[in-house]
């Protein structure tokens, strides 16, 4: 019989389990490990911009007067990553649902490769893509204008624990888009596996979860936004699953149709909304990612489970009765907002007969106040790194960056090394810097969309400009980059010139030179 919220045979003892089960889940280690390294001479440090000392944030953390309270928490938007040969997302996603056993079964030892970074293996030129995708996707007339900082559940973390004082070496690019900071992970390879890794991290979720819409689902991707330190953040991270149990009876809206979604999108949306399939699947190159939304319509398999339903989950061997050490569990919890917690326990030889799901918002609460002094440093780290980037990155200057933290004492800002990697693919990031503003395409008079004209991208008869195909061009890039920039889009913030553009070269941005 499975336990009910919030008891535990083992009277609520917490259990660790560490792994990329699914692909984003870290797998339960047998032994503790050297955290990994960034690797300078794979990837080489660019030019010092600047640098935050842990003494600055002592003396800001004195002065700030912003709140580090985090609150104004809400869905944005959600993707789920799945098994299929190319690189796909469905948009929105959902997370596994939890359905626990009725008698416990022995399960097989995990086996197999996980990534470190599902997104990066994915999607390596550009791995915060599909988040910005989904924000987009799920609001087209979004206030990105509004956004401070747009981050991922383990850059946030890292800089967490550095305002913590804690030693543990880390970087990540930085670049900003408009007026929002994008964070991008950076780790030594974008597939780079998970050594070493034993357990039932991957084998439990399988038998305790079910993916509803699409079945073959291997990672839930969820953005949520909230106010933080006086900047506001959307933040990406991956969701265990939810508990149907926990969810509201009786008031969740029926979803929308199609046709409501739709119905007061100007001509030029409801083109690149309708053949956003078509686009993908029609450029000459193998698609870099493709992107689908749910198959099914009825309420029960698209309705976004409330973040009030989610849930962590980790296992662990019960032979030595051993409680979990929560250091790096409760600030992640308290980052994403993630207020359940499963914790299951095995015979040693993958029988889970103990298995706890409690809320943990209580424990979270207690975390963040004896924490008050890491997390007021936090905030100051935040509104520092806000704006170191927004002073080099002026309208006009195309600025790629990166944050090096070698230990514990010091945040070196610097310039990415060579070339360096965009954020976001061409096409995406000048639909971000619209924010609110209808995309009107990019079309001349001359060449206008639905034309014949074979400059662009002729998809079924619909003129496509050829910034689509940058995204989906670029699988055989070293270092995760793209193979060309488009500084000319920055080179004036007058009004479109398309004298100088041509549909082959820039796909009419309005912003070109001779």
């Amino acid at each position: 019989m499975n336990p009910p919220i919030g008891t535990s045979s083992r009277g609520g003892g917490l259990a660790p389990r560490r792994g990329q089960g699914r692909g984003g889940r870290y797998l339960y280690f047998n032994k503790p490990r050297e955290p990994l390294k960034p690797d300078l001479t794979k990837h080489p440090l660019g030019d010092l911009v600047d640098t935050i000392s842990a003494s600055d944030l002592d003396v800001g953390a004195n002065t700030t007067s912003h709140s580090t309270e985090i609150s104004g928490c809400k869905y944005v938007s959600s993707y789920n990553w799945t098994n299929d040969a190319s690189s796909t997302i469905v948009v929105p996603g959902k997370p596994p649902k939890w359905t626990p056993l009725a008698e416990p079964q022995r399960l097989k030892e995990d086996s197999g490769q996980y990534f470190r970074d599902l997104n990066a293996a994915k999607n390596p030129s550009y791995p915060m893509a599909p988040a910005v995708h989904a924000v987009l996707e799920k609001d087209y007339h979004y206030h990105t204008d509004e956004i401070d900082i747009f981050a991922c559940g383990s850059t946030l973390g890292n800089l967490l624990r550095f305002a913590r004082g804690m030693d543990k070496p880390f970087r990540f690019n930085l670049q900003v888009i408009k007026h929002t900071v994008f964070l991008i992970r950076k780790e030594n390879d974008p597939k780079q596996f998970i050594e070493g890794v034993r357990g039932y991290g991957h084998t439990f979720p399988e038998a305790y979860t079910t993916w509803s819409d699409p079945k073959n689902s291997i990672s839930h991707q969820r953005i949520i936004r909230y106010k933080f330190g006086g900047l506001t953040h959307l933040l990406r991270f991956e969701s265990d699953g939810y508990i149907p149990d926990l969810c509201p009876k009786d008031t969740t809206p029926p979803p929308q149709s199609s046709d409501d979604d739709t119905k007061n999108n100007s001509p030029e949306e409801d083109l690149i909304l309708s053949s956003q399939d078509l686009i993908i699947g029609s450029l000459p190159n193998t698609p870099r990612l493709t992107i689908k939304t749910p198959k099914h319509s009825s309420s029960s398999t698209t309705s976004t489970p409330p973040q009030s339903t989610l849930f962590d989950l980790k296992t662990r061997s019960g032979k030595h009765n051993k409680k979990i050490d929560m250091t790096d569990i409760l600030p992640q919890l308290w980052l994403k907002r993630i207020p359940n917690f499963i914790t299951a326990y095995h015979d040693g030889a993958g029988l889970f007969t103990d298995i706890c799901v409690q809320n943990i918002e209580t424990e979270v609460s207690a975390w963040a106040t004896e924490n008050a002094a890491g997390i007021k440093k936090f905030a100051v780290l935040l509104q520092e790194l806000v704006r170191v980037a927004r002073e080099h990155s002026p309208l006009g200057n195309d600025t790629l960056l990166e944050v090096y933290c070698p230990d514990k004492e010091k945040l070196e800002v610097r310039m990415q090394f060579g070339e360096g990697n965009e954020a976001l693919p061409y096409w995406l990031r000048e639909r971000w810097e619209e924010g609110s503003k209808v995309f009107a395409g990019s079309s001349s008079d001359d060449d206008e969309i639905g034309g014949g004209d074979d400059d662009g991208d002729n998809c079924g008869g619909l003129w496509l400009p050829n910034r689509y195909e940058e995204w989906y061009s670029n699988e055989n890039d070293e270092d995760f980059g793209p193979s060309r920039r488009y500084r000319s889009y920055y080179d004036s913030g007058s009004e479109p010139d398309y004298t100088a553009c041509s549909a082959s070269d820039c796909g009419y941005c309005g912003r070109c030179s001779y």
